[in-house]
């Protein structure tokens, strides 16, 4: 245990000061404290001088209120105190709440004081991180009496990754919804908040001890040119509001704030903040409105002097160059949005009742449940079926799962709820006799990377086994899938006979997957690319960053998609039942394509061909062998969507299946040219590029490479000889890299498009 907290308070303690904090050594909760430590301070009390030493400042530290420690400084302190735990001091840089009771912390998370996206989970409560306002100067205040106390000016808290007395170890705990890059984009404390605190505390601790220094404000400026309104119409209010309303100003300033700092345009924000405020009950008065989203740019100028907000979206920047002439890929097409009948209504149920809206994995939900609700007993006059693999990538905490809950509820409402299968299978076999089981269904797989790093393990063969099927029974909708040959001795005569005529006709399987762009890019390999497995997926990668959630609240599933979906089950041909035995051939409503509709495809086809021969140089041409398929199988789901008791395929459903697939086959024949190599090696060194290049200027230290997931999961010597051939090759180079916000420069890995 000792060694452990040693290691971890070293790395947390050089962590810390790279981030900006200022960082002094403490006592450790593993050591025993020293005699003059003891008999000085607690007369001789052993077990409450054990309780304090853990918190005790173990160097002078005044002068660094002031001054940043050195680096020979950080040398000496963790060579000299390994198993030290480390102190933040406040005052400067930083100010901290500490609320040291559950009373306490849920006082900060009510809502009457500001939000801050920065948390440590501590012994008994919480702290809670502010950036320094620079209108407000705060001491630090610390009573005994109090239930909160502030450290500012002068004081100092246990920084995370220190271990209480107790045992409980000091955790960041931080708020994903915020686009945070350094300790000045955090929030600050007002005097309003000020006042709450010493109301709560019960006593006037602040005027005794913090001596709150207000400077006088100044009237805000008359900005226009970088804001798109001028500014001097709505001045902030001086009085504070109700807590219910108090929150809807306070939740405009954090998404304002947020937008600002991930680069969003004024234009975009605005429109943003328009949308978002027609939810609340009652909305913000417009210009009410205006005046959070002004107060907020003006705050976020006068802290970052040089920065711009741009008005209007910048112009996309140019393609890079490639031998490929793939289209641009930075966003789905607006057209592709609208699916075209009861499953846009899909789409639209989808974004009402989503907390974070992806309107683009709303789009693969809606064809989702198309593919799996028209099942085995519809087919084109071509021989195409409704089937389709569907891959929704998106980061975590995105909103990407909300496209489960909506097939999931529609199935439910509708009385198919036996349709809806379990998440991915273990085994060939498992795939096989879930088929038996319900020969046309949908599974919904979460984590479908980690399932694809299971599936190729060598120790999980039968993962892999599984994917092998996936693979075949893509490719059997119009035929029959049989199950691998056992041995049937020791079985009797009719026990044998019956396994040697078990198998699936039509096999109708709609495949569901979620995963993070991390997941899935470290788990996708040449071999998923070459042997066909990926290019049966329709792939959508979100591009929308992390939203702040809403609570739409409780929304029926829409008559009019319920009575769709039993309408498509009830018209099978035959007037079949909606379930048939696997064994037994189903009898099929066939639609019709469109001479029209014929010649699109046929178009389409000469494109792919073209298209095909230029991959050939990176061996992935197999990706686009089934795109013409899919877009024929997604225009069986859109005539129906249109019309349940369609006999053709029309030009229109045709075109739209045809946009929407090519789109996304481009996009991820354009990511695996970038990100997928010819072996594991070239593959894994592609993916660490990507890496670096995303950390744009700051480039990524050698700390910050071992907790990278690209990086991390290798040993340290394929992590060097990786980094080697990453410099050797020209995409990167190791650089001393100055801090934005001034300290010791880093050493770090920059891409080379930005050194």
């Amino acid at each position: 245990m000792e060694t452990q907290a040693s290691k971890l308070t070293d790395e947390c303690a050089w962590e810390l000061y790279d981030r900006g904090f200022t960082v002094i050594p403490l006592g450790s909760p593993f050591e025993t404290p020293p005699p003059y430590f003891v008999n000085k301070r607690f007369d001789g009390n052993k077990e409450k001088a054990q309780q304090e030493w853990p918190k005790q400042a173990r160097v002078p530290w005044a002068k660094f209120q002031k001054v940043t420690p050195s680096l020979e400084d950080m040398d000496y302190w963790t060579a000299s105190y390994p198993r030290a735990n480390w102190a933040i001091v406040t005052g400067t840089r930083v100010i901290v709440v500490d609320a040291d009771s559950e009373e306490a912390v849920q006082f900060m998370e009510s809502g009457t004081i500001g939000r801050t996206p920065w948390k440590v989970k501590t012994g008994k409560g919480k702290h809670f991180y502010y950036a320094v306002n620079p209108n407000v100067e705060i001491r630090n205040s610390v009573n005994a009496h109090s239930k909160i106390d502030i450290r500012g000016l002068g004081g100092y808290v246990v920084a995370p990754g220190s271990t209480h007395a107790n045992g409980n170890r000091y955790e960041w705990e931080y708020d994903a919804s915020w686009v945070i890059d350094s300790i000045d984009d955090l929030p600050c404390l007002s005097e309003e908040d000020l006042q709450a605190i010493q109301q709560f505390n019960g006593r006037n601790v602040l005027n005794k001890s913090s001596q709150v220094k207000t400077n006088s404000p100044k009237p805000n400026p008359e900005v226009t040119g970088n804001l798109g309104f001028n500014t001097a119409d709505y001045q902030p209010k001086a009085s504070g509001e109700a807590v219910s309303e108090g929150s809807r100003n306070q939740s405009a300033v954090s998404l304002t704030g947020q937008y600002i700092a991930s680069g969003t345009d004024l234009r975009t924000i605005k429109q943003m903040l328009d949308t978002w405020n027609t939810g609340n009950s009652p909305p913000l008065d417009p210009s009410e409105l205006n005046t959070c989203i002004a107060s907020t740019i003006l705050t976020h100028l006068r802290k970052h002097p040089h920065d711009v907000i741009p008005v209007q979206p910048a112009p996309p920047e140019p393609a890079k160059a490639s031998n490929l002439s793939l289209p641009d890929s930075g966003g789905m097409p607006g057209h592709l949005y609208d699916i075209p009948g009861v499953l846009g209504e899909v789409v639209q149920f989808a974004n009402q009742t989503a907390r974070r809206k992806q309107p683009a994995l709303a789009v693969q939900s809606a064809l989702a449940l198309g593919s799996v609700v028209c099942g085995r007993y519809y087919k084109t006059d071509k021989g195409n079926f409704s089937s389709l693999y569907f891959l929704n990538i998106a980061k975590s905490a995105s909103g990407k799962e909300h496209c489960k809950d909506v097939v999931e509820q529609i199935l439910e409402a509708s009385g198919y709820g036996r349709l809806i299968s379990g998440s991915g299978y273990t085994s060939s076999g498992a795939l096989f006799s879930e088929l038996l089981h319900e020969p046309n269904h949908i599974s919904i797989i979460d984590e479908f990377g980690k399932y694809l790093e299971g599936s190729q393990h060598k120790m999980n063969p039968h993962k892999a086994e599984a994917i092998t099927r996936l693979v075949e029974a893509w490719s059997k909708c119009g035929s029959s899938l049989y199950p691998p040959v056992y041995s049937t001795m020791g079985m009797s005569k009719q026990a044998a006979e019956e396994m040697r005529k078990r198998c699936i006709k039509h096999p109708a399987l709609t495949l569901l997957a979620l995963t993070t762009p991390g997941t899935f890019y470290g788990a996708l390999s040449p071999e998923l690319v070459k042997d066909g497995f990926l290019g049966r997926f329709i792939v959508m990668e979100s591009q929308l960053k992390r939203q702040v959630s809403s609570d739409p609240g409780l929304i029926e599933v829409p008559e009019n998609i319920t009575k769709w979906v039993a309408t498509i089950r009830e018209n099978l041909a035959g007037n079949l039942t909606s379930h048939m035995p696997p064994e037994n051939k189903p009898a099929q409503n066939i639609l019709v394509f469109e001479e029209a509709a014929l010649q699109r495809l046929k178009a389409l086809d000469q494109e792919i061909i073209q298209k095909m021969d230029e991959l050939e140089q990176y061996g992935i041409e197999v990706l686009l062998g089934r795109t013409r398929e899919k877009a024929m199988r997604i225009a069986l789901i859109l005539a129906l969507s249109v019309d349940p008791f369609a006999e053709t395929i029309t030009r229109q459903v045709t075109g739209w299946a045809i946009d929407y697939v090519r789109y996304h086959d481009y996009y991820m024949v354009d990511t695996v040219v970038n990100r997928v190599g010819g072996s594991s090696f070239e593959t894994q060194l592609k993916e660490c590029v990507h890496e670096i290049e995303k950390a744009k200027e700051r480039g990524l230290t050698l700390y910050e490479i071992g907790r990278n997931p690209s990086f991390s999961k290798m040993r340290g010597k394929e992590r060097k000889e990786i980094l080697d051939d990453i410099c050797s090759r020209g995409h990167a180079r190791l650089i001393q890299v100055a801090k934005p916000t001034g300290g010791r420069p880093r050493m770090a890995y920059v891409h080379a498009n930005f050194c």
